[in-house]
Formats: C-alpha cells, sequence, structure tokens
C-alpha cells in the first residue's frame, strides 16, 4: 500500500469530522484518520493493525462481512449502516461509503457517526405518530374519536358498495348518565366513561370499531366482512353482547353501580346510503330504545 499517499493528505484528511478507514481483504485496519478519534473513541495508534470487526457491535459483524466481502470483489457501496462500540461504551450508528482500490488491494471506507441524527428522526417520528394519534384519538377513553370513525365507516361503504355485502352503525347512549355525572362531579363522570368504553371495546370483535363521539355517545361499526351471518344477524350478535357485559356490575372510584345502555341501530343499505344518513337512523332508533323503557 503507498502509505506516502495517504501522509501526503494526512494534513486535510485530519480536518474531516468523518473517519478515513484504509482495510487489508482480512478486514486488518492499515490506515484511520485522525477522525477516528471524533467519531469512534479511539486515536488511530489503538486501531490500526486490529481488524475492523473487533470495533463493531456483534449483531451486525454477519451482514457487515457480506457488505466488505462485496467492496472487495469491486462492488461500490454509497450508503451502508451499521453498529460499533464507542471506546467509552456507547452504541454508535454509523454511516458508510466503500470502494475497492484496485491498484492498492485495499478496501478504503468513510465512516460517519450518524447516532445523534437518528436520535432526533426517532423523536421526530414519535412525535408526529402521538400527533397523529391525538388527531384521531378521544383523549378521555383512548377511543377512535369522530375523525377516525368516520375514515372507517367510509371505508366500510366502499367495500360494501364493491363487494354487495352490508354492514351496520351502532349508536350508543348510557341511561342517566347526566343524572350520575350531577350527583358525583365529572371526573366520576370520566372515570365511568373510560370504564364504559373497556367494557365496549372487550364486547366487540376485531374487525369492528368502537368510537366516542363526545359525551356519553358512543357508535359501533360492524363491518360484517366475510361473516357467514347476514348483515342483521351480525348486528343483532354484537348488540346482544354488548347488553350482556353490561349486566355485570362497574367498579368506579370504588363505588360498585350497574350502568345500562340504549342502542339503536341501522343497516347499508337498507336505512341509507351515506354514513351520515345510518348515523341519523341509528341515532333515532337509540333514542326510541330509550324512551321504550
Amino acid at each position: 500500500m503507498r502509505t506516502a499517499a495517504f501522509a501526503e493528505l494526512a494534513e486535510y484528511l485530519d480536518l474531516l469530522l468523518e473517519a478515513i478507514c484504509v482495510v487489508q481483504p482480512d478486514h486488518t485496519i492499515s490506515y484511520v484518520s485522525k477522525g477516528a478519534e471524533r467519531v469512534f473513541g479511539y486515536r488511530p495508534d489503538e486501531m490500526i493493525g486490529r481488524n475492523i470487526f473487533d470495533f463493531m457491535h456483534p449483531d451486525f459483524r454477519a451482514a457487515t462481512m457480506l457488505t466488505a466481502l462485496a467492496v472487495n470483489s469491486g462492488e461500490e457501496l454509497l450508503k451502508f449502516e451499521n453498529k460499533y462500540i464507542h471506546k467509552d461504551g456507547r452504541v454508535l450508528d454509523i454511516h458508510w461509503t466503500a470502494r475497492w482500490s484496485e491498484k492498492d488491494k485495499v478496501r478504503v471506507g468513510v465512516a460517519r457517526d450518524i447516532t445523534e441524527q437518528k436520535r432526533l428522526a426517532a423523536e421526530r417520528e414519535a412525535l408526529i405518530a402521538k400527533l397523529e394519534a391525538m388527531a384521531l384519538t378521544d383523549p378521555l377513553t383512548g377511543l377512535p374519536n369522530r375523525s377516525l370513525f368516520a375514515d372507517r365507516a367510509e371505508g366500510a361503504l366502499a367495500r360494501a358498495q364493491r363487494d354487495q355485502r352490508g354492514f351496520g352503525v351502532l349508536y350508543i347512549d348510557l341511561d342517566k348518565f347526566k343524572q350520575l355525572n350531577d350527583q358525583n362531579g365529572h371526573a366520576f363522570g370520566d372515570d365511568v366513561l373510560k370504564a364504559v368504553a373497556t367494557r365496549l371495546r372487550g364486547a366487540v370483535r376485531p374487525t369492528d370499531t368502537v368510537a366516542r363521539l363526545g359525551g356519553d355517545e358512543f357508535v359501533v361499526l360492524v363491518d360484517v366482512g366475510q361473516s357467514q351471518l347476514t348483515p342483521e344477524a351480525a348486528v343483532n350478535a354484537v348488540i346482544d353482547k354488548i347488553h350482556q357485559v353490561f349486566t355485570k356490575p362497574l367498579s368506579v372510584q370504588s363505588q360498585i353501580m350497574r350502568i345500562q345502555v340504549s342502542i339503536g341501530a341501522a343497516l347499508w343499505p337498507q336505512h341509507g346510503q351515506t354514513i351520515d344518513q345510518l348515523l341519523q337512523h341509528a341515532d333515532q332508533s337509540m333514542y326510541r330504545a330509550k324512551f321504550a323503557k
């Protein structure tokens, strides 16, 4: 290897934040720039003569070996990421570019520490996911809100129109909730709503959607899908299950109480061609059920 060539450029290479690494075919390091200490924490003299895999995170050695062999065979590497262990024990995310020097029979790579960049990217993604969840989720119960329900309902409507398979919408209201809320306070009422949301989740199938529209009003999208039941039978089965789970008392703030619900149902296409029409029909059906008690 022409070490003199690197010596002539060392003054400039050492100014780079990245680490320049020259590696023999057997993966022994024959040269690293001073940037290696900024990236890996090791001085060049602590790395030269050692196998580059000694510094690598064990979980990435197998994949990196395949990539290194590909570079040794002449393949140019423009982007590759793996993890190394910093001298102080930290795990580093490293971005590599590399190519094979046919003249000197060595692999020349440029390593850049992207640990902080990836951490910030992960934080941004988590924040975006949180904001999206907040925009689509009821903050009190964690159920889908009106917007997410509308989106899923429109999807169910499109599938129903395509496959000519019906689906149902349930409108659910808690009986005497205002009286309970006024007597015990809004904090107690909020805990009741959270307990009811949990009950409703457990009463429906994974393919159904429970959402809270606001106050003590909940809706359920009953997606028949590939069920062998008719839409009417599927909706009635969900209604029966909801009534069944509310025969058991709720425990809220150490108080044991029974909550009754009134449920109205609408079927597509019998009771409406649009989601708004179905909700309106189910709402009216719910009020008839409430006042019939």
